[in-house]
């Protein structure tokens, strides 16, 4: 394991940005796992920009989307499928289709596995999968929820933590609460809100990439930034010894075991270690 500390945010992006783009060059086509979030926003930006003024060198690029909430379209603007496009629309532009794996949160999961599984083995496994950390409560990679995760696991659906199932629910409620006319706002947002927690527990439940599968990488490149993180990534990596994997505390630490791991954080996140 590798663990890089940078002043900010920005030079974590820059540095994480170097590293995928090194292996673009090095290898064209090489299939990449792709997470959202907060901590890919600025990574994803210099992305962008890196594709308009080189679209040739990305052109052969792979993607294989890691993990999605559970009964979104790829239209509704709390996807991750959605995120990705939007983030990466100018890598989007120039990529055959045929050699991105995007994940449909309304689809049968059974089948998105099954079609997840053959995307990978038809392009001879993931070779950079780039991932950032959960809150504190729940140090987790993708949507492998600590506690709930097991070494072994491949991928499957999984429970959402209650914060963070929460989180996705109250986010939803305010979007459409924002959509009313001023006149309805307090009795409709109550309406919907009894409908959200009725009728949308499918959102309760995420699909993900497992912990296994996520150890068969080639390489692994996670970024965590922030006081908030600082928690998550001490009951991670605050250890190099392999026996200190513990998958009730964090899943997260389960990258102790891989083969050929880089850790990018700012001083704030790398304040335990």
């Amino acid at each position: 394991m590798k663990i890089l500390t940078e002043k900010s945010i920005k030079e974590c992006d820059k540095k994480a940005f170097q590293i995928i783009k090194s292996q673009v060059l090095r290898k064209p086509d090489s299939l990449i796992g792709l997470a959202v979030g907060k901590t890919t926003d600025g990574l994803h930006k210099l992305i962008s920009m890196d594709v308009k003024k080189n679209p040739y060198a990305w052109k052969k690029i792979k993607l294989f989307q890691i993990d999605e909430n559970l009964g979104l379209s790829p239209q509704s603007p709390h996807s991750f499928n959605s995120e990705i496009r939007k983030e990466l629309k100018n890598l989007f532009r120039i990529i055959n289709p045929k050699n991105i794996f995007l994940i449909d949160g309304t689809k049968d999961p059974k089948i998105t596995i099954q079609e997840a599984s053959k995307f990978i083995k038809k392009n001879d496994g993931i070779d950079l999968i780039v991932l950032g950390i959960g809150p504190e409560y729940d140090p987790h990679i993708a949507y492998n929820t600590t506690g709930k995760s097991s070494l072994n696991s491949g991928m499957r659906v999984v429970k959402l933590h209650p914060k963070i199932a929460e989180k996705i629910l109250t986010i939803k409620q305010e979007t459409r609460s924002g959509e009313q006319e001023a006149g309805n706002r307090k009795h409709e947002a109550r309406s919907r809100k009894i409908m959200l927690h009725a009728s949308c527990l499918s959102s309760l439940q995420g699909i993900t990439l497992g912990i296994k599968d996520i150890l068969k990488t080639k390489k692994a490149l996670l970024i965590a930034f922030g006081k908030d993180k600082t928690k998550s990534v001490s009951l991670a990596f605050n250890s190099n010894n392999k026996k200190k994997v513990n998958m009730k505390k964090a899943s997260a630490s389960a990258l102790l075991l891989h083969k050929d791991l880089t850790v990018i954080l700012d001083k704030n996140a790398a304040k335990s270690l």
